[in-house]
């Protein structure tokens, strides 16, 4: 009988995170709620998918067939299991480090668990949501500065 409640609180899971709402400011929700995945696009738009899945239409909307191109674009993938977050986008990208500070700031800013991985190097950032937030703020401004020096 455990077992049958354990595989129903699963797919109650993830029927919720299928059945998501989809919009630029997803609401709050209580721990223990599941597991939430999904895209900031490199527009700042949210788009909460099941699993890991990418829709079709959101990268037909930035006319991209590919995952990595959609991440070179800016893109910033994420997982919400609501007392931790996950976050994978390019290292230097402007765009993808300017949405996950807004994001952090604004959707999760009260978490104390926090990693990001940098692609394509696999680098991992662990730590709470204002640290990861100054970290990403000083590689901000060291691509934005790598891009004015080489504008001269």
């Amino acid at each position: 009988m455990r077992r049958l409640t354990t595989m129903w609180g699963a797919f109650r899971s993830i029927g919720r995170a299928a059945t998501a709402p989809r919009s630029s400011a997803p609401n709050a929700r209580p721990a223990g709620a599941g597991v939430y995945s999904g895209w900031i696009g490199p527009d700042g738009r949210v788009e909460e998918a099941p699993g890991t899945a990418v829709h079709v239409t959101l990268l037909a909307r930035f006319a991209e067939t590919t995952k990595d191109g959609f991440f070179a674009m800016g893109a910033v993938r994420y997982v919400d299991a609501s007392d931790h977050v996950s976050l994978e986008l390019m290292g230097q990208h402007p765009g993808a480090l300017r949405n996950a500070i807004e994001a952090l700031t604004r959707r999760w800013a009260h978490l104390a668990d926090v990693d990001v991985e940098f692609l394509p190097t696999s680098e991992v950032l662990r730590a709470s949501s204002a640290e990861v937030r100054q970290a990403l703020g000083r590689r901000l401004q060291a691509s934005q500065s790598d891009v004015r020096t080489q504008s001269r």
